[in-house]
Parts: C-alpha cells; structure tokens; sequence
C-alpha cells in the first residue's frame, strides 16, 4: 500500500476519483484478477467475454465478514466522506464497505489489524470531541470531515482513501461498484479492451488532479 498523500489544492474528492479514473481501471481490473488467483479462499473463475463485453460476474447477496455491523457502518460513514454523495452516487450506493470487508479478509489481510485499531481510536477520538458520543457514523458530516481532517495522514485513512476509491471502481464481483455506478459515473463503457485516453494525460487540470501540479 502507498503512503497516504494529501488532495491537491482545489481539487475536491470527486473531482481526484474522476481524473483517477482513466488511469486507474485497466490496473485495478488486473490487480484484482490477480487478488483472486492468489487467493487460496477464491474460487471465482476469471471473467469470460460474450459479444465483446466482459461476463464480471454479479456482486451477489453482499453480507460482511470481517466487520460487524457497528463497525461496517463506521467504515461505510469514513468511505461516504471520501466520495460523498453529492453529485452523483458515492461509497455508499457503489457499496465500498463490502469491497474494504472482503478484501480484508483475503488479498488486503494484512492491513485488518490497522483498520481494526484504527476504528477503536476513531471511536476515542470521537468521545474526546463530542461528549456522549463514541460512533463516527452519529456525527453530522462537517463534524465527520473534521475528525477525517485530523487523521489525514495516519495509515489508517491512508487504507480506507485508497480501498475507498479502488471499491468505487473495482469489478462488482469484488463487492464494490455495485451495478458499476462508478464506471458510469467517470464514463468508462463495459467492454473488454479499452484505448488509451491520448492527450488526456496533457490536460494541465488532470495532471493537477494526478500529480498536485503541472508537469
């Protein structure tokens, strides 16, 4: 996992999840590809082509595993502040928490014991800040955004963003991006080859978006 960077100035989350989009999709697909062959606990087959689209696979009865309730909630509450629902669907109708779920208990195992004790000091930090209260996913969504602003760089945000953004564009059959709300939301069609977005990558806003300036 990459250590956890900072937005660019002015740009807002779902403007970075878009710019990430186009660069994003291509390796996410073979890196989840990858997850399920080297995981002993899966035992879905690789996608299969029918008429030049991909056979993903549906998400199927979405349940969790590594977290309960309280704690899925919790997650769902962090991942909706990482992609808000705003101007179109966010974590929670693409159902990141069930991606963040499963990839904990397979390809992403090591990270659990972080995301476990980073719940309980979101929970203290939570009750030191908002007497009687100890659940992140109470709080209104400004008093959300600045318990988040004070983790920002703390490994446990770090996961969450990056599982976050990767759940929002994954293939559902990994739990996230539930009926692909994500690859519609960037634009990106359902097919089995994709071209490289030429010229994109030149556009001084998405290298801002990217990188946090312009090359």
């Amino acid at each position: 996992m990459t250590a956890h960077r900072s937005f660019p100035p002015d740009v807002s989350r779902r403007d970075f999840v878009t710019a990430l989009g186009a660069v994003w999709i291509s390796g996410s697909l073979a890196c989840a590809r990858d997850a399920t062959r080297e995981s002993p606990d899966s035992a879905a087959a690789p996608p299969s082509l029918a008429n030049g689209h991909m056979d993903d696979g549906e998400a199927g009865a979405q349940t969790l595993s590594h977290f309960s309730a309280v704690q899925g909630a919790e997650i769902e509450a962090v991942a909706s502040r990482i992609i808000p629902s705003d101007d179109g669907p966010g974590a929670k109708e693409a159902g990141c928490v069930y991606f963040i779920d499963k990839g904990l208990m397979t390809f992403a195992k090591d990270q659990a014991k972080t995301v476990d004790e980073g719940l309980v000091a979101l929970s203290t930090s939570v009750a030191k800040a908002h007497k009687g209260e100890t659940r992140f996913s109470a709080l209104t969504t400004s008093q959300q955004d600045a318990m988040l602003r004070g983790m920002e760089k703390t490994p446990f945000f770090g996961i969450l963003r990056f599982a976050t953004i990767a759940g929002f564009l994954a293939l559902p059959k990994y739990g996230g991006n539930r009926d692909f709300v994500g690859w519609k939301y960037i634009g990106q069609d359902h097919v089995a080859e994709y071209k490289p977005p030429f010229g994109w990558y030149d556009r001084p806003e998405n290298q801002m978006a990217l990188l946090g300036r312009v090359l």
